[in-house]
């Protein structure tokens, strides 16, 4: 019932409580920090903030894409996740500078000296590319999320960065966002509450960097298994729920239903000076292989259950960026930070933004700019009592696959109807659109069956009951649509029976005025004859195709719209007569050759409407006066 309700409001569930928003601080245009989960410790409860769930929802639908890609950095407190997210932002606004500049993001004067040669590695140009001081590093600065030296946490909750940035990834067009989390596993937080966030963050991410300090270590890893397993445990139950044409399916989506796990190791201090970057690679994957790889980890029920949940897992260790960063009085000057680990951040930052993005998916179902505040609001309410259970969780796992069969099935039905009108501009017979719209429903009904893999065969024939009604209004209005073409099957020819009336009346008036004396005028209007009598034959042979298969009441209608066309027509032509001068002629002739006439027809009508608009306020103000 709240998923329905979401639906038809266009919202999920809004939680009793509301946390403060940092979205009234900073002008749009920037970006800045919001604060779309908090943890309230003193009651055990998780709360979504409402006012900037709602900026970003606003600025993911700004962005004009079907696709979001979520990054997330989460982990023990004070590892550097903010810092990490910074740099992020600081890449990412350097392509879309670089972008919008016409430049090459990958120019550089040389290739950068090995590591080992004993050469500096130069600081990239994306790095310096915003200042030399990197944002987030005092409380006066509010581009970046807010890191600082010392011992105590400055995230808390879950939060993201306003704006989203537009990426190509897997091929289409998406709206990244970057998520930065409360410290897990921190002293105010306990097991289930650190569970709580990773669970939230896990399931909205389409990449989750799990940040460590030095190396893997068995605890970590342990702690972070503690959530796969109750989430294993509860998509299990959820599968369970399907019948048994679904079940392989189920089975198959409940094994993998989080996507990419980078385990990020801070400080790693194993790296010899003379290594290559190639062979501190191999001692990256070697240590992950110790901890997450089922076949070297002696006790390896935890890897398994790290690969029965992420489709994809790697590690990356990045050198000490220097003691200088460390301390509480750091202002973020990039010249401070370590040259090898400046070396491996560019390397790994691409790496995340270039090659490691894929779109968001849920239950096998992509999530849209329309979808994620909903899904959001929906795994918050599961998780609202800051400690998961497993009835809960499925709940929101059968809501999401619900919520997203919806949007999936209504968007395919509008795609391939849209689609077959488009090839048919004069409309479909009847007994056509029938079966075009039978085949549609069938073929949407097949969509809906592959992705409503969660939830009893109740819950999954109330959805369908729910999806049809929205069907049938589609279906009603795309009948209205397929009428209105019917009617206007001729109205295509506007313009030539404009034509043929244009010349028509010269014919008329030269008949009167100058063809009995002057030869000249006499063989015009053979032209004019000609020229109108081919139009006019190939509107009637179309308007005769048409009586035989619609009747003669259908031509009547189509001639009637025809006509009031025609009218609209003469109307349009003789306002751009009157504000075209003599002197602009040769100008259009030009124009008309180089764009076409019916475009530069809109173009001389949108003109003469602004022209008008002006006009008319011109003269409310005299009147106001």
């Amino acid at each position: 019932s709240r998923l329905r309700a979401s639906l038809r409001h266009g919202r999920g569930p809004r939680p009793v409580q509301k946390t403060r928003a940092m979205a009234s601080e900073i002008p749009p245009q920037k970006g800045c920090p919001l604060q779309l989960i908090e943890l309230d410790m003193e009651h055990g409860k998780v709360v979504v903030n409402e006012d900037a769930l709602g900026r970003l929802e606003k600025n993911l639908k700004a962005v004009g894409v079907r696709h979001v890609a979520v990054v997330s950095v989460m982990g023990a407190f004070r590892t550097g996740k903010s810092f990490l997210l910074d740099l992020f932002l600081r890449y990412l606004r350097y392509e879309d500078s670089c972008r919008q500049n016409g430049q090459d993001v990958n120019s550089s004067s040389k290739d950068p000296p090995p590591r080992g040669s004993g050469e500096d590695y130069p600081i990239p140009a994306w790095l310096l590319s915003a200042g030399d001081k990197i944002e987030g590093a005092s409380d006066d600065d509010l581009d970046g999320f807010r890191f600082k030296g010392g011992m105590d946490a400055c995230t808390e909750g879950i939060w993201v960065w306003s704006e989203p940035f537009l990426r190509e990834v897997e091929g289409t067009p998406a709206a990244v966002i970057l998520m930065d989390t409360q410290g897990a596993w921190d002293g105010n937080m306990t097991k289930e509450q650190s569970a709580t966030v990773f669970g939230l963050t896990a399931v909205l991410s389409s990449k989750q960097i799990y940040n460590n300090t030095m190396q893997l270590q068995e605890d970590k890893v342990e702690n972070l298994a503690y959530f796969m397993r109750f989430a294993q445990a509860a998509l299990r139950s959820a599968s369970g729920e399907t019948d048994g044409g679904n079940a392989p399916e189920a089975e198959s989506n409940a094994r993998k239903p989080f996507q990419t796990l980078d385990f990020l190791v801070r400080d790693w201090r194993h790296f010899r000076d003379e290594w290559t970057v190639e062979e501190c690679r191999k001692q990256m994957a070697e240590h992950m292989a110790k901890h997450v790889d089922p076949k070297k980890v002696k006790e390896n029920s935890t890897a398994q259950a790290m690969q029965s949940m992420f489709d994809r897992i790697s590690c990356f260790c990045l050198p000490h960026p220097g003691l200088a960063i460390e301390k509480e009085a750091w202002s973020g000057k990039v010249t401070d930070i370590s040259n090898d680990f400046i070396r491996f951040i560019d390397t790994y930052v691409q790496e995340v933004f270039r090659t490691g993005l894929t779109r968001k998916e849920l239950l096998g179902s992509d999530l849209s700019p329309m979808t994620f505040p909903m899904v959001l609001r929906d795994f918050v309410a599961a998780f609202h009592d800051a400690a998961p259970v497993a009835m809960t969780f499925t709940q929101a796992m059968t809501n999401c696959t619900k919520l997203l069969a919806k949007e999936q099935v209504l968007k395919k039905y509008s795609t391939m109807m849209g689609s077959a009108l488009a090839k048919n501009p004069r409309g479909m017979e009847p007994k056509d659109f029938e079966a075009l719209a039978s085949k549609v429903s069938k073929d949407v009904r097949g969509e809906f069956d592959r992705v409503t893999i969660f939830g009893s065969e109740e819950n999954r024939t109330d959805t369908w009951k729910e999806i049809s009604e929205h069907l049938r209004s589609l279906q009603k209005s795309y009948e209205e649509d397929n009428s209105r073409r019917l009617e206007r099957a001729l109205v295509g020819f506007a313009n030539l029976a404009v034509l043929a009336l244009f010349l028509f009346v010269l014919d008329r008036l030269s008949d009167w005025t100058c063809d009995w004396w002057l030869d000249t005028c006499h063989q015009l209007s053979k032209v004019m004859l000609l020229g109108y009598g081919c139009i006019v034959m190939f509107i009637g042979v179309h308007a005769y195709i048409l009586m035989s298969h619609r009747g003669r009441l259908s031509v009547a209608v189509a001639g009637g719209e025809l006509w009031k066309e025609m009218i609209r027509l003469m109307g349009v032509y003789a306002q751009i007569l009157k504000s075209i001068k003599v002197s602009q002629i040769p100008e259009l002739f030009k124009r008309m050759q180089t764009i076409g006439l019916s475009a530069m027809v809109e173009e001389m009508m949108k003109d003469s409407r602004e022209e008008a608009s002006k006009a008319d306020n011109n003269k409310e103000d005299k009147k106001t006066e």
